[in-house]
């Protein structure tokens, strides 16, 4: 049997590898050079005694799919040969994977815990990302061979051009996807959205009942309804969790929905700091108890699905759990080896991706305000940035606890939170569910 690149997959070179996406599932894969030498030769019909766990994890995953190459093998030939000569910042990829882009610093709804959220009486019309950034991001993460693009706020459907900014992102070879509350997504901004390119639109919902999700977003009847503009509009979408004590008890009640509903994925959250004042993220953050009771949760969830999947608009076949990369401590019921080799890296901020605001300053991550990087221009705080070099130095200055985990180099935790916690970069994360056990 030949195989050929899928025509949904993308390829660039990496120090010594290379990094694939799939465009239609948004997964990715980085290889090395003994991996992409094996690709190189599979799709050449030349590997012998090849790892069928290998081969079988490229098929799955949509990256190959049987027929002749058609050009493929060039490609990856091409991308075997600059492989060498690829540099990169420390611990990280030689560009973003992903960048997320504030389009609007404002928001149509207040949530108490929300890092970027509205007051009352505020214009949420005001605080938009000018179309000629915009326009330079997306030129310069183009040329960079950045996968995807994550459009959010503030409420990004609030930018009255947020479907143009789609169309030219998919323009250049770039997947746009949109996380929203889903106020103003009904049927006809989903259409439009999906005529667009939109790759998946994730929304925001926090419990399966209107009495859950009203103790942390007031708006669970609009979320369903843009659920169901989704589906009619034949737009992939997803939900987003955000766990907290008022709502863990319905964790698993969410994910069953989104399986029912027919969701691509259902992301589970962690709280940040939000920008509201008061205790907020101390009463509704989970201790390490909680989360371990989490982890059990989890287990079962995926365990006994109670669900089927209906109303496939994608060639997906079910509903993927994702986590938060401040979650990863979670997946420690894998060895550190498992979880290397499934591709986990914990805190991204700075090394598979970065944040572009609506003034155009850029982040390691939005949810740490900090920034020596102005214009909008990623590449040059990729390279150049204090900032995203201290971030890719944490597993040199962390202690406390985390400072002897065989886990640090894969999960790091949450420095957003550390430091609302503890007030201190370095400090270990709070809420690990391994925090005094071995």
């Amino acid at each position: 049997m030949t195989f050929a690149l899928s025509p949904s997959v993308i390829i660039r070179p990496e120090p010594n590898g290379a990094l694939l996406f799939q465009q239609e599932t948004a997964e990715t894969a980085l290889l090395d050079l003994e991996g992409l030498d094996a690709l190189y030769f599979l799709l050449k019909g030349e590997l012998r005694d090849y790892p069928i766990f290998f081969v079988k994890y490229l098929r799955d995953q949509q990256f190959i799919v049987p027929g002749p190459p058609d050009g493929t093998v060039e490609e990856v030939a091409r991308v075997r040969d600059k492989a060498p000569q690829t540099t990169a910042p420390p611990r990280s990829l030689a560009a973003p994977e992903t960048l997320h882009l504030s389009l609007t610093g404002a928001c149509d709804q207040a949530c108490e815990g929300c890092f970027y959220s509205a007051r009352p009486g505020s214009d949420v019309t005001a605080d938009l990302m000018d179309w000629s950034l915009f326009e330079r991001v997306i030129t310069a993460a183009g040329e960079a061979r950045v996968f995807q693009i994550a459009m959010g706020g503030g409420e990004p459907l609030l930018h009255p051009r947020v479907v143009d900014m789609a169309r030219l992102a998919r323009a250049h070879g770039i997947v746009p996807n949109l996380t929203t509350n889903g106020n103003r997504l009904d049927t006809e901004m989903a259409a439009a959205l999906r005529e667009a390119g939109l790759g998946q639109a994730q929304i925001s919902l926090n419990g399966a009942t209107p009495e859950v999700n009203g103790r942390t977003r007031p708006n669970f009847a609009a979320a369903m309804r843009a659920i169901e503009a989704c589906r009619q509009a034949g737009l992939r979408w997803g939900i987003n969790f955000l766990l907290t004590r008022s709502n863990v008890h319905e964790l698993a009640d969410v994910i069953a929905l989104g399986r029912r509903l027919g969701a691509t994925s259902v992301n589970v959250l962690r709280p940040k700091p939000p920008t509201t004042e008061g205790d907020w993220l101390a009463r509704e953050s989970l201790t390490a108890a909680d989360y371990r009771t989490v982890q059990t949760i989890l287990r079962e969830v995926i365990r006994h699905p109670q669900h089927a999947d209906t109303q496939r608009a994608t060639r997906n076949t079910s509903t993927r759990l994702t986590l938060d990369a401040s979650l990863t401590f979670l997946l420690t019921d894998r060895s550190p080896a498992q979880l290397y080799r499934q591709g986990a890296w914990g805190c991204s901020a700075a090394r598979r991706f970065c944040t572009v605001i609506q003034d155009g300053r850029v982040l390691p991550c939005s949810h740490v305000r900090w920034s020596d990087v102005a214009g909008g221009d990623f590449m040059q705080a990729w390279w150049e940035s204090e900032v995203f070099a201290r971030f890719r130095g944490q597993e040199e200055v962390i202690g406390g606890w985390c400072a002897g985990c065989a886990y640090l180099d894969l999960c790091k935790g949450c420095r957003a939170v550390v430091m609302a916690f503890e007030g201190d970069f370095t400090a270990s994360d709070p809420h690990c569910p391994r925090r005094g056990r071995r």
